[in-house]
């Protein structure tokens, strides 16, 4: 992927060193089965937490650490992350084995996990460019039913009752990614207030449903099977929470109303159907049957807060990316072009129709 020119014109990645001899000897002595490690690479992209592949004589492994730097509150959780997937493992949603979460900052210096590798295929692109066109329904079918199948866990079953905060959802999360954007962005964005005043004259009250949330609903936050179609894995649990099932489903479309050119590419003035692609309704209408919903439900408030979120977390990789304890070089582009994120959940808001 080709970045602008502001995105690489000084580093600004943070990832913690690893010494190999005291990480793999911790890992002999804490992971069931593991044994032997030979190396660890780290992977490119992503703006969260680093992460690596791990080969070991016992096999191939994903190791995933918090970023080194300082954190912003409640950020980088990875212990939120390693319960639900030992929570999930072995449920109708698909999820990596966790082998071990350290909390020992004497091995590498920060928090992290290791989970076992999986072959598959992550796309990349909500416009599917790798998919025939006639197979790019299945895999928008195969999402929305891993959304379901998130959405309809037990959470008693799996012991995730306690594992959100009572109250008001999007009241909660509306006041906390307003501080994080206010701390790590002190002098505003006119786009971003004007987001924030939007949605907080809209928030929904009264009662709602509680679910499981991903928290980060996504096509490239799924694994696929060769062929692409059946999801084999949900991926990049950090944010998962419990609340309003339609925080999910309004992130998954959200982003697709994005800029087709933005660096997170979306489907803004693309031909769904030239192109093979389910439309917003077709994609909501699956879930709502699913889910036994008002299919007659406005999607709008659920997508253009889905938007004010990423704009709330590019406004902490541009603080990361000032700072240089950033994770990609992506961070800074990402960062200084907060407001394309706050726009288009305007866009929404100002949408005439529900969905399209």
């Amino acid at each position: 992927m080709n970045f602008p020119a502001d995105v690489v014109a000084r580093p600004v990645v943070s990832a913690p060193p690893l010494d190999l001899a005291r990480l793999g000897a911790w890992l002999e002595a804490h992971a069931e089965g593991f044994r032997g490690l030979r190396g660890a690479k780290r992977f490119v992209g992503g703006n969260s937490n680093p992460i690596w592949r791990v080969e070991a004589d016992s096999g191939r492994y994903i190791l995933r650490t918090q970023p080194a730097g300082e954190l912003l509150k409640s950020a980088h959780a990875l212990d939120r992350e390693a319960r639900v997937l030992t929570a999930l493992h072995g449920s109708p949603v698909p999820v990596p084995r966790l082998r071990v979460l350290c909390n020992d900052l004497d091995v590498v210096g920060v928090q992290f996990y290791l989970m076992d590798f999986l072959e598959g295929v992550v796309h990349r692109s909500v416009g599917l460019p790798d998919v025939p066109r006639d197979k790019r329904g299945a895999v928008y079918a195969a999402a929305i039913d891993s959304l379901v199948a998130i959405h309809r866990t037990d959470l008693d079953a799996l012991g995730l009752r306690d594992f959100g905060r009572p109250g008001n959802y999007f009241e909660r999360q509306l006041h906390r990614w307003s501080q994080q954007y206010r701390t790590a962005m002190p002098e505003g964005s006119s786009p971003m207030d004007a987001l924030t005043a939007r949605l907080e004259a809209m928030l929904p009250h009264g009662e709602h449903p509680v679910t499981l949330l991903h928290g980060d609903s996504r096509i490239d936050n799924l694994m696929f099977d060769a062929h692409g179609e059946r999801v084999i894995a949900v991926l990049d649990w950090e944010l998962s929470t419990l609340g309003h099932p339609l925080a999910d489903l309004g992130q998954f479309l959200a982003v697709q109303e994005l800029p087709a050119d933005y660096l997170l590419p979306g489907l803004r003035g693309v031909d769904r159907v030239a192109e093979g692609l389910p439309t917003k309704s077709q994609l909501a209408r699956r879930y709502f049957d699913a889910m036994c919903m008002d299919p007659a439900t406005d999607l709008r408030f659920f997508m253009a807060f889905a938007m004010f979120r990423q704009a709330a977390m590019s406004a902490g990789l541009r603080r990361r990316a000032a700072q240089g304890t950033a994770v990609a070089e992506s961070a800074l582009y990402f960062g200084n072009t907060m407001d394309v994120f706050a726009q288009t959940g305007l866009d929404i808001l100002a949408s005439p129709e529900p969905l399209a």
